[in-house]
């Protein structure tokens, strides 16, 4: 198994688990099951991993109970096509190994990363070294000109006979500035007086508020510790490919900030609402999805509790009062 595969293996717990790869995108847990049924067995459980918490991985794990049965499936159908795919069958890697490898691939990366940040540190103290020392000079000099400059700029002499032009000027200038004033203030008021006219917003119609009514929903599946990056559609599709048919899935989302200060942005809170085509199908829905692996988490699952608006509580406890 490469190593691109190791950080979607299933749980360790799962009796002996057969790794089966290079599986269609659109393949399902029970064409999967049915393909290794032949081979005999018994079958704790079938797991199709997501990539990156949204779509299908491309391979799957089946544990069986015994190791023989593994090992049986593995020798009959490896590089047996399934649809128009060849798909290869291997015994996968313990926990330990997978741990491992993971993190020898973490430190090869940290190794990486320490080595670009030292080689770049360098050509940056060898580029300051070798910079003329006289460029700072100049650059300097140019900046005590452009001073010099500025400082050298001293008021004209007043010639005779501009007293009287220079106080009528002064005047004009002054009258200039108290007009400005007058029109900014003009305009000022006319701004406000407009704003107060404009009809005022209609205010939205306030969602009533909702609360739990303690009764399990009939249809319904509480998904949590999922992914950030898992939306709807990834949430549908963590239960339609383990057979279970959706009619509706919803990751709840709200305001959050990546950092203090930084803008406001709508993301997933971690959790959503799965409803379901069929009834019958919400006991086996959450026996599957539950501590399925998605990305890095496991997820957790269980009957959703039915919500009704406070308002109608409210009502409902006065009539009967």
């Amino acid at each position: 198994m490469s190593a691109e595969n190791v950080s979607d293996i299933p749980k360790a717990d799962e009796g002996h688990r057969v790794y089966v790869g290079n599986l269609s995108f659109t393949a399902t847990e029970q064409q999967v099951r049915e393909f290794v049924a032949p081979a005999g067995g018994e079958i704790l459980s079938v797991n199709l991993p997501l990539r990156f918490g949204r779509r299908p991985a491309g391979y799957a794990f089946v544990s069986y109970k015994d190791e023989a049965d593994a090992k049986k499936v593995v020798e009959q159908f490896n590089d047996k096509e399934l649809g128009d795919r060849k798909l290869r069958l291997e015994i996968a890697k313990p926990a330990e190994e997978v741990a491992e490898l993971r993190k020898a691939k973490d430190e090869k990366r940290k190794v990486a990363r320490d080595a670009a940040k030292a080689a770049k540190a360098e050509a940056a103290a060898t580029a300051k070294e070798s910079a003329p020392a006289d460029a700072e000079v100049t650059e300097g000099e140019n900046k005590t000109k452009k001073k010099s400059k500025k400082s050298s700029k001293k008021p004209r002499r007043r010639l005779p006979g501009e007293g009287e032009e220079g106080e009528a000027a002064g005047e004009t200038s002054e009258s200039a500035s108290k007009a400005r004033i007058d029109v900014n203030g003009a305009d000022g008021e006319a701004k406000t007086e407009e704003k107060k006219a404009r009809a005022p917003r209609p205010k939205k119609e306030r969602q009533p508020r909702l609360a739990l009514t303690g009764e399990e929903s009939k249809n319904t599946i509480f998904v949590a510790n999922l992914p950030f990056n898992v939306d709807d559609e990834g949430l549908a599709a963590i239960f339609t490919n383990l057979s279970i048919n959706v009619k509706s899935a919803k990751v709840v989302k709200g305001i959050r900030r990546a950092r203090p200060g930084s803008r406001p942005f709508r993301a997933s809170k971690g959790f959503g609402f799965v409803e379901l085509e069929n009834e019958s199908q919400q006991t086996e829905a959450v026996e599957k999805v539950e501590g399925t692996l998605v990305g890095d988490r496991n997820i957790t699952a269980k009957i959703a509790k039915e919500m009704k608006p406070i308002e109608v509580e409210q009502a409902v406890e006065a009539e009967t009062a």
